[in-house]
């Protein structure tokens, strides 16, 4: 069976507290999928990450609860997910490892993060890499790399293709203050180059993007190879 990895922002799923219309018609589109695909789908945290690292930091809490806090909404987050996937995963692994067993016997399963120090970029790589999937699918609040954040700049331009090592001098430049918004993490790109997966960054709640990357079609997204 052919594997897809998709790496669902927290902002995609979240409003307050959840998107449930999104949730729904994703679920729906998974769910309709040829039956000779399988999937991986992770989820970030979103508001409710944010909100409670937020109130949590301000008090003073270490950061590596806050870590763990985090992990713990991107499950919340990844089990609200899962309720509308058609043959899908009703406990919410804890590792790559448990995900990647877990799809011998689901077709599609869910997860969030796994532990302190990886976002759901890494684990979504790290899952692609397990499984043998070639393709990474990026769900963002934007349409693909830019050259800087979109969101602050109204002519910022999109790059629709990138090389790995281009991609990854950009999430350090992004990281470090200075030029484009950080799309995906260093690491989580790093895992990529070396297994040879490609990228595709999208925006999150377009469906027909999704769609096109599966079936092989030209998208409007970025690629990252």
């Amino acid at each position: 069976m052919k594997v897809f990895v998709i790496s669902l922002g927290g902002s995609v799923v979240t409003e307050d507290p959840l998107d449930m219309k999104f949730i729904g018609t994703f679920g729906r589109m998974i769910s309709s999928m040829p039956k000779d695909l399988k999937f991986g789908i992770v989820i970030g945290g979103g508001k409710l990450a944010r909100s409670y690292i937020k109130a949590l930091r301000e008090s003073g809490v270490n950061e590596n609860i806050l870590d763990e806090v985090g992990i713990n909404a991107t499950r919340m987050n990844a089990l609200a997910v899962s309720t509308f996937i058609e043959d899908s995963n009703t406990k919410i692994p804890t590792t790559v490892n448990e995900a990647a067993e877990m799809m011998r016997i689901y077709r599609c399963v869910v997860m969030g993060g796994t532990e302190p120090g990886h976002t759901t970029d890494t684990v979504s790589a790290l899952l692609a890499e397990r499984t043998g999937a070639k393709v990474l699918i990026n769900g963002t609040s934007v349409t693909g790399v830019y050259e800087r954040d979109p969101r602050k700049y109204r002519n910022a331009k999109q790059i629709r293709k990138l090389s790995y090592d281009e991609a990854i001098k950009m999430s350090m430049e992004g990281s470090l203050g200075a030029g484009p918004s950080v799309f995906m993490d260093v690491t989580s790109l790093a895992i990529a180059k070396r297994s040879g997966i490609r990228i595709e960054v999208i925006h999150g709640k377009d469906l027909d993007q999704y769609r096109k990357i599966i079936a092989g079609e030209e998208h409007t997204g970025t690629s990252i190879s």
